[in-house]
């Protein structure tokens, strides 16, 4: 029984991360819009797109116009994330493939939580970095400022899977031919998973690291049907091409403050 009941949950849940949201269908119920007065069936006014539902100012409407600013409504943010921490991949081919109002815009939702951990952070600062002193000046500035930035810092590094990206996913089974645009939103996603994580376990970088790794792999796997083996050595390959590429920056830091 316990085993049926388990199994159960977990096929509730695969449904689940395959497809979050279901929609309901408008009725047949005639609506007058309160913006231009005419009268039409579904959830929106075709003359002027106001939503259904529209009336005097209440409380609800308050806190709906807050939400509005700060990403806490229909595409709510705090949902987005819930939905990143639990089906990444899933809500990735989402996003990228057309269900855009299943979510937050990402890079908004980037800076969103960048300033909340900003917010935190200066009531409750972190232990101060190390200032890395190499003696080569446009080295040192460019680690020191995305030491300080980490969201930068971490779209940038998953900028660096792009390219790789693209050469090994795009034959994948579950979502071919992704394009380069598609995989700088892949990454943007990623790169909010990461700096999350950073900023949460600011003593403890190796949980962080394995966090960010652990998460990657699901949403590559999740996003693009591979094998689980398959899915890890096309993201090996993908992390040496963007060590190669890092070092190529560090060399070039090294060159130019030489000069």
């Amino acid at each position: 029984m316990k085993q049926g009941f388990f199994r159960d949950k977990w096929q509730s849940f695969r449904a689940w991360q395959e497809q979050p949201i279901t929609y309901q269908r408008p009725g047949k119920t005639k609506h007058v819009c309160k913006n231009c007065g005419h009268r039409f069936q579904g959830n929106y006014c075709p003359v002027c797109s106001q939503p259904v539902g529209q009336g005097r100012i209440t409380w609800i409407t308050m806190w709906q116009g807050f939400g509005q600013l700060w990403g806490i409504e229909s595409r709510s943010a705090i949902y987005t994330l819930w939905q990143l921490l639990w089906r990444p991949g899933y809500l990735v081919r989402d996003f990228i493939s057309g269900k855009r109002q299943v979510s937050y815009p990402p890079v908004k939702l980037l800076f969103i939580v960048a300033a909340v951990v900003a917010l935190i952070q200066y009531f409750f600062p972190a232990p101060e970095r190390e200032i890395s002193n190499s003696g080569y000046y446009y080295l040192d500035f460019a680690i020191n400022w995305l030491d300080n930035h980490e969201n930068i810092n971490a779209l940038l590094t998953g900028c660096l899977f792009i390219l790789p990206t693209w050469i090994l996913f795009r034959k994948a089974p579950r979502y071919p031919n992704h394009t380069i645009p598609e995989g700088f939103f892949i990454q943007v996603y990623l790169a909010l998973l990461s700096f999350i994580f950073s900023s949460i376990f600011v003593e403890s970088h190796a949980i962080s690291v394995v966090l960010t790794a652990g998460y990657t792999y699901a949403t590559y796997k999740q996003l693009f049907g591979y094998s689980y083996w398959g899915t890890f050595w096309r993201l090996m390959i993908c992390s040496a091409l963007s060590i190669v590429i890092i070092i190529l920056l560090i060399i070039t830091g090294i060159l130019l403050s030489g000069m």
